[in-house]
């Protein structure tokens, strides 16, 4: 499970954090498709080429906010805060966006079917992510699609607020 967490952190890392010195990210590449639907796997291998994460999911970008569904986590963020809510663990975490750990592309390419490849480096873990299937969306989803409301959770699921 930790695996899992970790992974999809390093994807909201990709996804969320914008470039520096002029280094192309995932986020930027997607950003240029604008308002959009996509599905995207991802695959971690160590240094021996072992695979430790692969996932699938969903996600969504609108502007500077995103939501991401795999498995157990949905990951939403409004531009400013971001929330990782596990159902599996019964946990929300709640951060501000710009706390995420910074991650550069070391690769990314489109390929004949539109797809986007990327592949990020950290932790001596080499990760892959495949974005496939973009698909531009013409009416705005509500703010509310990207913020986890916390009263709308059971009374057993623990938060923790980094944001204070």
């Amino acid at each position: 499970m930790k695996r899992i967490v970790i992974a999809l952190f390093l994807l909201v890392s990709a996804l969320a954090v914008y470039a520096a010195d002029d280094a192309v990210t995932l986020w930027d590449e997607l950003k240029k498709q604008g308002q959009v639907s996509m599905n995207f796997s991802l695959k971690g291998t160590d240094s021996g080429g072992v695979v430790v994460s692969s996932e699938e999911g969903k996600a969504y970008l609108q502007g500077d906010c995103y939501r991401i569904e795999c498995g157990d986590m949905l990951i939403c963020c409004n531009g400013q805060s971001m929330w990782m809510f596990n159902s599996a663990t019964e946990e929300l975490v709640i951060d501000h966006d710009e706390a995420m750990p910074f991650m550069k592309a070391t690769d990314i390419r489109k390929d004949q079917k539109g797809n986007i490849n990327a592949t990020y480096v950290a932790d001596d873990i080499t990760f892959k992510v495949k974005v496939s299937d973009i698909v531009p969306v013409s009416t705005p989803w509500p703010a509310s699609f990207f913020t986890i409301d916390e009263s709308s959770l059971s009374e057993n699921v623990i938060v923790t607020d980094l944001r204070e």
